[in-house]
């Protein structure tokens, strides 16, 4: 096993910079750099680093000695100030000494394979370390903790007695009274894993909305004044504000998270019929997004009477507001039945806003709360795999239904199990393995 180097912290000028070493070498290189005879094992050291006569820097050096540490293998770190060309120099004398430049998320891999992480864990540490919002973070932080990893346990365990069970009575074919099984309780058993496993599925959104965060689109006719509160929800003038209608011809985006709840704001063009080809695309992109939104802000202006746009084409959180309260209300308005409980407010004065970014921070944490508490896909990768796993047991009721030989159902159900297993990593094909961690910064 090689020995591998990489700066662990951001690549820029700074205050501090940590340079870890993994594998055989790592203790004797930094040993024989910090010129002492033995680094003791998460005992942190000041030493001058020297190539010779050539003083580096000086700084801490610190050991973790194998399997007591984040790879399961010998580790070293350097802490350092935090110039670049402080730590080029370094990184080099390492090379010199022994290391290679580390892959990107390489030190994480290498706690996979020595069983420090499973293939959640080692996502979830990716997501942990991107993560923008606090939302994200406790996320990151529960699956890192194995939350996820244990609920599939909980679905795997009854799946392998299955499958054991259905195993030892194949071996005795020759004997029908230990061959045959009860089909009826098999059946119970399949269809209440099967019925956890979609359940699980349920969760991909709100585990979606946990890690990235939400989209929230403003929905309406030109002129109702979406770019103007795109811009106070957003705390930045982003989107151009016109008097003339139909200003706003692409979707505008930016992200903030308040009260610590990640959410990508979109402004979108005004719903009218037009035909300025430039414009109706416009008008497509704006209903696209609403159809796709997390949260959609339902605006009209209620200075005029009521748009007759439809109602938007989503199975989102829809928040109706009314806006320009600083100017006298037609009296449509007071018709409107379903309209009677819209939050109002005065984009133009910045009135009332804070009200409608709470209604839209309530509506994403219930979207992320989801149906299993913290438990919650949050990658395309976990939902094909449990997809997978379903459509496995779908095929294996089938087989027990039409009485098929109990080697078919044998081999549906190890289908459903090997796409549990793919998904935490105990059995994962190389390709995806390589997807996983080349996605990591160099140096995690």
């Amino acid at each position: 096993m090689d020995t591998i180097v990489a700066l662990a912290t951001a690549p820029v000028p700074a205050g501090l910079a940590v340079v870890r070493l993994s594998g055989p070498r790592s203790l004797v290189i930094v040993q024989t750099l910090a010129h002492v005879t033995a680094l003791p094992h998460a005992q942190m050291r000041f030493v001058a680093l020297r190539v010779g006569d050539e003083l580096l820097d000086r700084g801490y050096a610190v050991g973790f000695q194998a399997p007591r540490s984040f790879t399961g293998e010998d580790v070293a770190e350097l802490q350092v100030h935090g110039s670049l060309a402080v730590v080029d120099r370094l990184i080099a004398a390492c090379v010199d000494l022994g290391a290679r430049m580390a892959r990107p998320g390489e030190f994480s891999q290498r706690a996979y394979e020595n069983g420090k992480l499973d293939l959640l864990q080692a996502e979830a540490l990716a997501d942990l370390i991107s993560a923008r919002a606090e939302s994200g973070r406790q996320a990151a932080l529960l699956a890192l903790d194995g939350v996820l990893s244990q609920a599939l346990a909980a679905l795997r365990s009854p799946l392998i007695l299955a499958i054991a069970d259905l195993e030892a009575r194949i071996d005795f074919a020759s004997e029908p009274h230990l061959a045959e099984v009860d089909r009826p309780a098999m059946a119970r058993r399949l269809t209440d894993l099967a019925e956890q496993l979609r359940a699980l599925l349920g969760t991909a959104s709100a585990g979606r909305i946990r890690l990235h965060g939400a989209r929230v689109v403003l929905y309406g006719a030109p002129n109702a004044g979406k770019s103007t509160l795109f811009n106070s929800l957003c705390g930045a003038d982003r989107a151009l504000v016109d008097a003339r209608p139909g200003t706003t011809r692409d979707t505008v985006e930016v992200q903030t998270a308040p009260e610590g709840v990640l959410v990508t704001w979109i402004d979108t063009a005004g719903l009218r019929d037009a035909v300025d080809p430039v414009e109706q695309a416009g008008r497509l992109r704006a209903e696209t997004e609403a159809a796709h939104a997390d949260v959609v802000i339902w605006l009209e202006d209620r200075s005029r009477p009521f748009s007759d746009l439809p109602p938007p084409q989503s199975a989102a959180h829809v928040l109706r507001v009314l806006n320009k309260t600083d100017l006298p209300a037609d009296p449509d308005w007071q018709q409107r039945a379903d309209w009677q409980d819209a939050l109002a407010l005065s984009a133009q004065q910045n009135r009332s806003v804070q009200p409608l970014r709470a209604a839209v921070v309530a509506a994403v944490r219930a979207s992320a709360d989801g149906t299993l508490g913290q438990v919650a896909l949050s990658r395309a990768r976990h939902v094909t795999a449990v997809q997978t796993a379903v459509a496995a047991l779908d095929r294996a009721q089938a087989a027990l239904e039409s009485r098929f030989p109990l080697e078919m159902l044998a081999a549906d159900l190890r289908d459903a199990a090997l796409a549990l297993d793919e998904l935490t990593g105990a059995i994962v094909p190389d390709d995806v393995l390589d997807a996983v961690f080349s996605s990591f910064c160099i140096g995690k």
